[in-house]
């Protein structure tokens, strides 16, 4: 009865193991052409949507994944533009109302984040 259970466990694990792909890829160069603020999706095709990502990276080097900027749900939008050769806005609209980030900084880039009501209902 052990074995029965086992190798059901084992199928029923199998079946659940699905790809994840990274989707949606939006690069936002720098005024400068230095940096890329790359805005994507992360799904793992579930029925509850797919997370997005921001990553701040150099030109000429890959981006991480994770994202080292911010993570938004399947119920938000996000999205990103450059004030400055130094300053990045990421602008943002969660599905369930909660405080936002606080203002960072990575790679001398000043990353201030903006709560957008008017972004819900776009695929940003």
């Amino acid at each position: 009865m052990r074995l029965v259970y086992s190798i059901a466990l084992c199928l029923l694990l199998a079946g659940c193991a699905s790809e994840c792909d990274i989707i949606n890829v939006r690069d936002h160069v720098s005024p400068d052409g230095q940096r890329i603020a790359t805005v994507y999706g992360y799904t793992c095709y579930d029925t509850t949507g797919y997370a997005k990502y921001v990553d701040l990276h150099r030109t000429g080097k890959k981006m991480r994944h994770p994202g080292n900027v911010t993570v938004v749900g399947p119920d938000d939008v996000v999205s990103v533009a450059w004030a400055s050769l130094t300053e990045l806005v990421v602008s943002y609209c969660y599905g369930v109302s909660r405080p936002g980030p606080a203002t960072t900084n990575i790679d001398s880039v000043t990353i201030t984040f903006k709560d957008t009501p008017e972004l819900r209902g776009t695929q940003q």
